[in-house]
């Protein structure tokens, strides 16, 4: 893509942003994002997409999409490259999906909702098929028409600003710039070598996911607002006031439904959505 740039042609790269699909703080694939970007522009690209795949929580994926263009096109500058154009793209939901057509739908179109409101470029849909097997023709068509009826119905509107969002857009950016600099110092300010090493010592660390380079230390799971936090931390490059953050909102869920605080979180999340909720409850 870089030669093809150095010789007048601009193609768009499209590195793959929802990383496992499954229960991922939007901090790590954002920071997946920007540095995938900033490797690109070396190489001299000028056109990148960056992506997101849904969360489940509404708040949390409007205020992740704004962060995602907002900060790639921020370290982009901040490491010299000018004339780069982001674009954003956002996956519609790759956890479990329900069996019932009918419910799978509601989830299509609460995802192009998100979409909209998340202001995101462009949006990969799902069908009705998801949980049983490989769609039809027809089923891509049918989860294609639904998106585009819900986005055009949405266009004029936004979502307006509030303490929640704003909360959850300077949380998203402080533990970016928190995995960015972790990165960094373990490069020793090259971002290539950095990220090998984040990788290999869990600097940055990717839940469920089947690489043997990727350390899977990490454990998420949902807040009582349906948010992604982060139960265990590993070697994870976060502050330890980020990590105080996660902690007490994981521990005001336990509270409320009067649990433990342990692993069985993350199991009954990993099932909710499928089971017609976002926050999982114990032995659902």
């Amino acid at each position: 893509v870089g030669y093809y740039a150095d010789h007048g042609v601009e193609i768009n790269r499209e590195p793959y942003g929802p990383l496992t699909g499954t229960l991922v703080p939007p901090s790590i694939s954002n920071t997946v994002a920007i540095i995938e970007s900033i490797l690109a522009a070396e190489q001299g690209v000028k056109n990148i997409t960056v992506g997101y795949g849904q969360g489940g929580n509404m708040i949390q994926d409007v205020a992740a999409l704004r962060t995602l263009e907002e900060q790639t096109n921020h370290y982009l500058k901040l490491f010299g490259y000018h004339d780069v154009f982001v674009t954003t793209v956002f996956h519609q939901w790759m956890g479990g999906f329900p069996s019932d057509e009918s419910e799978a739908m509601a989830l299509i179109a609460y995802a192009s909702t998100v979409a909209t409101y998340g202001n995101a470029t462009k949006m990969i849909t799902k069908t009705t098929h998801e949980s049983f097997g490989v769609p039809t023709k027809e089923a891509n068509a049918k989860g294609l028409k639904a998106s585009k009826f819900v986005t055009n119905l949405m266009k004029e509107q936004s979502m307006p600003d509030s303490v929640e969002l704003q909360a959850e857009i300077d949380l998203i950016k402080y533990e970016v710039d928190s995995l960015m600099k972790a990165t960094l110092h373990a490069g020793k300010g090259d971002i290539a070598l950095g990220v090998v090493q984040a990788f290999k010592r869990g600097i940055i660390d990717v839940p469920f996911a089947p690489s043997e380079l990727n350390l899977g230390k990490i454990l998420p799971a949902r807040d009582l607002d349906g948010k992604i936090r982060i139960l265990e931390f590993g070697n994870l490059g976060f502050t330890d006031e980020i990590k105080q953050i996660h902690r007490a909102k994981l521990e005001q869920r336990a509270k409320a439904q009067n649990r433990d605080l342990s692993i069985q979180m993350v199991i009954d999340d990993i099932y909710a959505v499928s089971n017609g909720n976002l926050v999982g409850s114990e032995g659902e």
